[in-house]
């Protein structure tokens, strides 16, 4: 940053180092160590920078980390600008670290963890308080990610460490996965014992998965609800909050006590949390629901009264639970439902000028509707659009990257695979063939279609990101409540919720005849929670075409038009 001219006053005064040993409370703002009477006011941007001697560019320092800062500017990495939320965060977590040991930071995917857990990184080892780092994730493909991410960032660990837990002469620390944790968990705990080590627990969550998994951790890290935290330093993350039976408490995080339904769980809290919300128009694109019915035709084989035809919208719980599933494995359902994901897509493509190689991914209930609705995206295109991803091949995983870096637009067609660890901004439409409203895979899905490219960067022109799913309420309020942040996890943090309940066994048995007129029935603008009819939406799209306008934007102009009108009608 060019800077004219340089502030004269260089010491800060009594006044000013007051209020900063008041605002630091009393402990470095670089490595947490108490303070004594020789602190230094640290300059962020040098003072022989341009850097001013005011209360905004100065932190309280022990003599040791301003020494070491010398004639530099104190930014986290070079040339890496923090996001503002990044950059509130980051004094709140390190102090919290550097106080009690541990700190649980909660932020939507995409909002930028990796980058976050780097800047920590580096402040603790520059500080001395960490010699080493253990980074703990949910998989391997998450294991390439986090090594790759962090390289760039000028911190190296070792994915493949030997006996599970040594790194490699030359790397800070290393990379595993927590299904590794309960074989190696003794090697980790003695290494740490001979070099004060930062624990990373990405997606935190997962530690309750498997007991094993969680008496790892324990006996590693200690417990915080008893004082007893061995690590240098831990940093749990998580894209929600989440609620944990007491007989599966994670010894990382700290709890409140809470009753559900008269059953006492414990809900997790944070040190830090960052909306979704808040970063929709800036970090992520703004989601928007498309909803999509059709009247199913159906027998009730316990009952000898027939079943009217009925909109999907309207099937009760009971109904929704046998019969959806049916309805999206039905070939005239899928036929339709990926030619509308594919004319979403075109819109989005448009709208950029074909300037980036735009996605759209398929989420399948079964291999069999995967298959389907790979053809089904061919015959829309009329072109070898679709990528077939089977989780059961050998291959699996190599052909979702390929797919995900292919210099193309495609359709990625996928049963339950593309979740954690898989991250591609191209993906701006989502067609949700799906009966899954567990909230955790609900919103790590939705988070696939919500990241930027870098031209939406460059340029500032942000896509919506467009989502299809059936149109049932349940379905709707499970990816409404993702952007409002306002659930909790339950103890099953997998998909759920699928096929016929026990209730539904026992009493009614129904089989679909057949779907009828499968089409758009509605769109829901999440982020402003507005809801548009198609009638609204197709008014919006003539006159986007006539005034220029891409007409991926027609939803968010409708709305617009609409509240215009009512304000209006209130002046009047």
């Amino acid at each position: 940053m060019s800077s004219y001219g340089r502030d004269p006053k260089r010491r800060a005064d009594p006044q000013q180092r007051a209020h900063l040993f008041e605002d630091a409370g009393g402990r470095c703002q670089r490595c947490g160590v108490e303070l004594g009477p020789d602190y230094q006011a640290a300059h962020l941007i040098a003072h022989s920078h341009g850097g001013a001697t005011t209360l905004p560019n100065l932190e309280a320092w022990c003599p040791s980390c301003n020494l070491r800062l010398g004639n530099h500017d104190a930014g986290p990495i070079a040339g890496l600008t923090l996001r503002p939320w990044q950059a509130d965060a980051l004094p709140v977590i390190a102090d919290r670290v550097f106080r009690h040991g541990t700190a649980t930071l909660q932020a939507a995917p995409g909002a930028g963890k990796t980058i976050f857990a780097a800047v920590l990184m580096r402040r603790l080892l520059e500080s001395r308080l960490i010699e080493r780092i253990v980074v703990v994730v949910p998989n391997t493909a998450l294991v390439r990610q986090w090594r790759s991410e962090l390289a760039q960032l000028g911190i190296h660990l070792d994915p493949h460490p030997t006996d599970g837990a040594l790194e490699a002469d030359g790397l800070v620390g290393v990379i595993v996965t927590y299904q590794s944790l309960p074989t190696y968990a003794r090697v980790h705990a003695t290494r740490m014992r001979q070099r004060t080590t930062l624990l990373v627990f990405d997606e935190v969550h997962h530690v309750a998965d498997e007991a094993s998994w969680g008496n790892a951790v324990r006996r590693m890290v200690g417990d915080v609800a008893a004082g007893e935290v061995r690590a240098g330093a831990v940093l749990n993350m998580t894209g929600t909050l989440f609620r944990s039976d007491p007989r599966h408490r994670i010894s990382t995080v700290r709890y409140e006590r809470v009753t559900v339904n008269d059953v006492p769980k414990l809900q997790a809290l944070n040190d830090w949390a960052v909306p979704t919300r808040e970063l929709i128009g800036t970090e992520l694109r703004a989601p928007e629901l498309y909803r999509y019915g059709g009247r199913a035709e159906y027998i009730n084989l316990s009952s000898s009264h027939p079943v009217l035809p009925t909109q999907i919208a309207d099937l009760d719980e009971r109904e929704r639970t046998a019969l959806l599933s049916q309805v999206l494995e039905s070939p005239e359902w899928i036929d339709r439902f990926a030619a509308e994901a594919v004319r979403l897509l075109n819109e989005q493509i448009e709208a950029l000028d074909h300037a980036e190689y735009l996605k759209l991914l398929f989420v399948a209930p079964t291999v069999v509707v995967a298959r389907h609705a790979a053809r089904a995206l061919n015959k829309a295109t009329g072109t070898d659009f679709a990528r077939l991803i089977v989780y059961d091949e050998p291959d699996a995983l190599t052909n979702l990257r390929i797919a995900r870096d292919e210099p193309r637009s495609c359709g990625i067609v996928t049963v339950r695979m593309v979740t954690e660890g898989f991250d591609c901004p191209h993906i701006s439409v989502i067609a949700y063939a799906s009966n899954i409203v567990a909230p955790l895979f609900v919103s790590q899905m939705m988070a696939r279609a919500m990241r930027l490219t870098r031209t939406e960067r460059d340029t500032g022109t942000h896509l919506p990101a467009k989502i299809l799913i059936p149109d049932h309420p349940v379905i709707r309020e499970a990816f409404a409540d993702t952007i409002r942040d306002a659930f909790p996890l339950t103890d099953e943090t997998g998909p759920e919720v699928r096929g016929p309940s026990p209730e539904t066994t026992r009493s009614d048995r129904y089989d679909l005849v057949g779907i009828d007129d499968p089409h758009l029935r509605g769109i829901d603008v999440l982020d402003l929670e507005q809801t548009v009819s198609t009638a609204e939406n197709e008014n919006a799209i003539s006159l986007c075409e006539t005034v220029l306008i891409p007409t991926t934007y027609a939803t968010r102009l409708a709305v617009g038009i609409r509240l215009n009108g009512e304000n209006r009608d209130n002046s009047d």
